[in-house]
């Protein structure tokens, strides 16, 4: 004789029962990459000062240097370009930097020290779904800065931009590889900071210095030999070499370490600190974390 198949209490039988719910982590990473957005909207001396700090900057050397063709070789005047021409590659990857590592190891190590993380960690969101959230919030930060930085270039200053598809696909990898990679290295260097306070301090040496050797306010072929050779082991002097290859003339390759634009490099150092700063943040992450 057969079993009679077992019943739930409400009569429904056990094999019809829901099963447990599971988190998505693709799910709850938007979710938490838009209430990041949310909350980054409600503070507007951070949205102002992050968003339109590069166009700003641009204006600044516009409004120093003017706007006459002064940038290049003298003696090949019709190589010269506007300082507004060429400074819009450096801006565009100093706004990587600026977002993907010292704002978000900002955000990441305050959620440390505050709690944040800790009571995050007590709910059913996956540490994957908070990082998808930060990264989902750096990726937005840094498109609209280059898309403000675009738009200002063309109608401000009257900057040619690009008109083939292959240069703006080189484009998009650059941009792409570049926010990933200064995204994980951020999170890592937030997951080694000692306190709250050092982390914001340090956080901002990097840009800033950086900045200065990778070709980003100067020309990259008049930083002397010994500073170009750190700059070379970065993603900022390799982001803003290649956004300078789709940017400006072909013969400004001449201008360039061996004279050539090299993206193959470019995406050998990015995708190499992508590697190493996502390596550091599996090693160093605690979810809770260990203070």
């Amino acid at each position: 004789m057969s079993t009679p198949a077992a019943t739930a209490p409400t009569g429904v039988p056990s094999n019809a029962r829901r099963r447990p719910w599971q988190p998505n982590t693709l799910a709850l990473g938007w979710r938490r990459t838009r209430l990041e957005v949310t909350m980054f909207w409600r503070d507007p001396s951070a949205l102002v000062f992050t968003l339109f700090f590069p166009l700003i900057m641009m204006a600044l050397f516009s409004s120093v240097f003017g706007n006459e063709p002064s940038m290049g070789d003298p003696s090949r005047p019709e190589s010269l370009l506007r300082p507004a021409e060429y400074f819009l590659p450096g801006m565009l990857a100093l706004a990587t930097i600026l977002s993907g590592f010292q704002n978000l190891s900002g955000y990441v190590t305050a959620e440390r020290f505050n709690g944040s993380i800790k009571r995050l960690a007590g709910t059913p969101l996956p540490r994957l779904s908070y990082f998808l959230g930060k990264t989902g919030l750096t990726l937005i930060l840094i498109l609209t800065q280059t898309a403000l930085l675009l738009l200002g270039a063309r109608f401000l200053f009257g900057v040619e931009l690009p008109t083939t598809t292959t240069a703006w696909l080189t484009f998009a990898w650059l941009l792409l590889g570049a926010t990933a990679a200064w995204s994980v290295i951020g999170i890592a260097f937030a997951c080694i900071a000692r306190s709250a306070q050092s982390a914001s301090t340090m956080s901002a040496v990097p840009p800033l210095l950086l900045a200065f050797i990778s070709g980003i306010y100067f020309p990259f072929s008049q930083i002397p030999d010994w500073l170009r050779s750190i700059a070379d082991l970065t993603p900022l002097r390799w982001t803003a070499s290649g956004f300078r290859s789709v940017l400006l003339p072909e013969g400004w390759a001449t201008v360039e370490p061996g004279g050539v634009w090299n993206l193959g490099l470019s995406a050998v150092v990015i995708g190499l600190w992508l590697v190493v700063g996502l390596m550091v943040t599996l090693l160093t992450f605690r979810w809770p974390p260990q203070k």
